[in-house]
């Protein structure tokens, strides 16, 4: 059995599932569904819906007091399911990835692990009544196993390339040291044929990209918090006003208050968190820290993108740097409606999405620069493991072709 081409296929299939579920799990707590079900990981002490009338009076027994409102515990419970589906996939990487030689285990093991974690914060979000740090840490669990996952598929390319495909190594090759060209044999390395000085200001334009990516993936990783604490502590409609809050907002700005990580429960209003606990002044000033992180974060991408056109030589990084233009263009003009439209569920969920994409992108980003520039000693070391892989596969035949070859005689 092919497990690396096994293993790349389950790879891509978790990262879209892994999309789905940050959807899911937007409009779940947009349409203010987050406590649909009481209970974890049933809901109302079963696997399903209660929908039957005896099942509804036993529910309303084990949890009096409580609305039973099928539609949002339908959205809470396909979310755990897809969830849990997710998690079974993550499982299977777990195994195959200990079937294919040579490759890192460490990421399918931090997978795992974050998984499992990640299960536990969605039990905490239900069981601490969507306390907003425990909401946007769940949130930030899910963008963290989607950028996992991705850096996983990108370090694990070398290993899963497909004997009968063609491998676009040109679109991801290094720019100095050594070249992924060939890479299906392993006695075809080149070294770069530039002169020394042109290989030194690769060097330099490749470290500094790679420092301006690091930043501009920890200026978004800060701006989708706050994008979570406005969204957790129900602030995104305080705002109805561009380009800033109406009436005297200067005067209701209130920092302290508005990042208050861990909010009393005494705070609580109906025995939950739901529909936020922070006053006015301290819900508007989370609202205007996010619109204004918005700009810087824009600025940034924006102008690594600028960067990377103008000095990456790498097609793959060139159309990445577009990308991320085009999803900052788009972000930012939903950001905009969702204010002017008084945040219609379809745009709010969108918003997340792109928020999603834009991780994506840069994480890729991020990973292609750290795989261009590593030490000569690692990339022998990383190629030859992988040449050596590949070519091993192309001289072991699949069984079935050897029993064809066999028949055709």
């Amino acid at each position: 059995m092919d497990y690396s081409a096994l293993l790349s296929k389950l790879i891509r299939l978790s990262i879209g599932l892994t999309l789905v579920v940050i959807v899911l799990g937007a409009y779940t707590r947009i349409s203010d569904a987050g406590l649909g079900c009481p209970d974890w990981p049933g809901c109302y002490g079963q696997l399903n819906v209660p929908m039957k009338n005896d099942e509804i009076m036993r529910a309303s027994a084990l949890f009096p007091g409580h609305t039973i409102e099928p539609y949002k515990a339908w959205l809470e419970m396909i979310h755990r399911y897809v969830a849990g589906t997710l998690g079974l996939l993550i499982a299977s990487i777990l195994v195959v990835s200990f079937k294919v030689p040579n490759i890192p285990k460490v990421w399918p093991s931090a997978l795992a692990l974050l998984v499992v974690f990640q299960a536990a914060l969605g039990m905490w979000t239900v069981t601490l009544k969507l306390m907003p740090i425990i909401v946007v840490l769940h949130l930030f669990g899910g963008f963290a196993l989607l950028s996992l996952l991705l850096v996983f598929y990108l370090v694990s390319r070398p290993y899963c390339q497909s004997q009968d495909t063609e491998a676009t190594h040109d679109e991801f090759q290094p720019q100095e040291n050594l070249s992924y060209q060939g890479l299906h044999s392993a006695s075809s390395f080149r070294k770069p044929s530039l002169p020394k000085s042109s290989l030194r200001t690769l060097s330099l334009q490749t470290l500094l990209l790679q420092r301006m990516g690091w930043l501009s993936l920890s200026v978004l990783i800060v701006q989708i918090f706050l994008g979570g604490w406005t969204s957790s502590n129900y602030a995104a409609l305080v705002c109805t006003s561009l380009p800033l809050c109406e009436g005297d907002w200067l005067q209701a700005f209130n920092l302290s208050g508005a990042f208050t990580i861990f909010q009393h429960p005494l705070l609580m209003s109906g025995d939950s968190y739901e529909f936020g606990v922070l006053d006015y002044g301290s819900r508007m000033t989370i609202h205007l820290v996010h619109r204004f992180g918005a700009i810087i974060t824009a600025v940034t991408l924006l102008f690594f993108a600028w960067r990377l056109v103008r000095f990456s030589s790498s097609r793959a990084l060139s159309r990445a740097a577009w990308s991320l233009v085009g999803l900052v263009v788009l972000q930012i003009s939903l950001g905009i409606a969702n204010v002017v439209m008084h945040l219609p569920v379809i745009l709010a969920v969108g918003h997340n999405l792109v928020a999603a994409l834009l991780l994506l992108n840069i994480v890729f980003i991020c990973t292609q620069l750290r795989l261009s520039y590593q030490p000569k000693n690692y990339q022998s070391k990383i190629i030859g493991q992988a040449a050596n892989h590949i070519q091993m596969r192309m001289i072991t035949k699949p069984s079935h072709i050897t029993e064809q070859s066999k028949l055709s005689k």
